[in-house]
């Protein structure tokens, strides 16, 4: 195997943000300063579920949604006419850096629009929107089972005979297996576990290579964001219908992530391991851990727990992701770094992305539904204020990406449609859950 720098590997695939898996939303007016009762300067405040104010919450989180996110997302993001989703955008002069359209894009944005319609608001035009995406992207699926290139020209055209990664398909298989529900059409369903199943065979070859830096590839590897995007997918099919090779494929990649990328050293996921799960020689790259990556796997595994009812490993789960998110925590400018260079040497990154906040939103909502738990409460108290505090701008048409540890300086260009209206809509339906029983913990895995 290849020798890679750890750098190099977080700046090709960290900053693409992956992280479940980058960007952009609405004008910064959508999150009022009153969402929460109050936000206690100490994370300690927090005792009870009600805490939260959940009905003024849902009711901003809706409004961000559907009266801000999908009109900017109709305005300056959606090909009306050929399908697709054009997102490089400038969120300061609300202008079109670029028409390209890409796999991951594609694959996200048609799970957003169809699970907008099978859980939000069933309007015919969301369902449209996700059509013509999965019209767009399927003429462009290679027929021998290997990956989407890199990107395409507005009209489909290949930017480059470059073979891209794993994750535009597992994309385009997640937005394929939502769209399936929404349209009513089986098939696609069918079509997202070919495209998923081929996908992991071609993962399985030890010849695989993924690239860590340009001109670069390493040989073999197994990745923890890979494992997260399968278990997702994995877990998402399988609240559709049940599938023995979905639930192999999940249970494996719950594995993986538990019992093998879980350092047993330092109890913190490392990226990348070798292909058979073992360390990898490099001992830069082994001190490597993509903390954003790890609270949103195990943010993932806790919601297979749900899936499988299963209290152990819910518990450990629980456990783990809390470990993950306190040790990302900033204790001084606040928000959660994502990447932990060298755990010996204590070296971060010290840049802040949106997406690792949303998705510990989502982590620590399935703790608050399921446990009441009150560090939960807290920390998502805290982040939804960092969040609010330092992405949304009044003048920006979509909240911000990332940006420095203080959010002083920021990225400009992309109207990302994936985490953040993915955190919304995943957080409206929780609460609606928890107010029907009474602002009270579900109980489903013990308290």
């Amino acid at each position: 195997m290849k020798r890679y720098s750890r750098r190099d590997f977080f700046k090709k695939n960290s900053m693409a943000g992956i992280g479940i898996i980058g960007a952009g939303s609405v004008l910064s007016t959508m999150i009022s300063t009153d969402v929460l009762a109050y936000i206690p300067e100490k994370p300690d405040h927090l005792t009870k579920i009600s805490d939260l104010n959940l009905k003024n919450l849902r009711k901003t989180y809706k409004e961000a949604l559907l009266d801000k996110f999908i009109p900017n997302m109709d305005k300056y993001v959606i090909d009306h006419e050929l399908g697709g989703f054009m997102c490089s955008v400038d969120i300061l002069t609300k202008k079109l850096v670029n028409t390209n359209k890409r796999a991951w894009f594609e694959g996200r944005g048609m799970w957003t629009y169809s699970f907008l319609y099978n859980n939000i608001d069933k309007n015919p035009r969301y369902l449209e929107i996700a059509r013509k995406s999965k019209d767009f992207i399927l003429k462009l699926l290679p027929s021998d089972g290997s990956y989407y290139i890199s990107g395409f020209t507005k009209e489909g055209k290949p930017l480059s005979d470059v073979e891209g990664d794993i994750y535009g398909n597992l994309f385009v298989a997640e937005g394929l297996a939502e769209f399936a529900k929404a349209s009513n059409q089986i098939k696609y369903l069918d079509l997202a576990k070919e495209i998923t199943l081929r996908a992991v065979k071609r993962y399985d070859r030890p010849e695989f290579t993924y690239p860590y830096k340009a001109q670069e590839r390493i040989e073999g590897p197994r990745i923890l964001g890979h494992w997260m995007i399968l278990l997702s997918l994995s877990t998402q099919m399988l609240r559709q219908r049940p599938d023995k090779e979905i639930s192999q494929l999940a249970d494996r990649c719950v594995d993986a992530i538990m019992n093998h990328h879980l350092n047993p050293e330092y109890k913190l996921l490392n990226e990348a391991l070798a292909h058979d799960l073992g360390p990898l020689s490099d001992p830069i790259a082994s001190q490597f851990g993509d903390i954003g990556h790890g609270c949103e796997t195990l943010a993932f595994v806790l919601n297979y727990a749900v899936l499988t009812k299963d209290k152990n490993l819910f518990d450990r789960a629980a456990k783990e992701f809390k470990r993950h998110v306190d040790v990302a925590w900033d204790d001084v400018y606040g928000g959660h770094f994502h990447v932990l260079e060298n755990v010996s040497s204590n070296i971060w990154t010290l840049n802040k992305v949106r997406w690792l906040q949303e998705e510990i939103l989502i982590g620590a909502m399935i703790l608050i539904e399921h446990r009441g738990d009150e560090w939960a409460l807290n920390c998502y108290s805290k982040t939804e204020a960092f969040i609010r505090q330092k992405y949304v701008r009044p003048e920006y048409a979509f909240i911000i990406d990332s940006g420095d540890r203080k959010m002083e300086k920021h990225s400009q260009v992309r109207a990302e449609h994936y985490h953040f209206p993915r955190q919304l809509m995943v957080g409206i339906l929780a609460i609606d859950r928890i107010i029907e029983r009474g602002e009270k913990p579900s109980g489903l895995l013990g308290q």
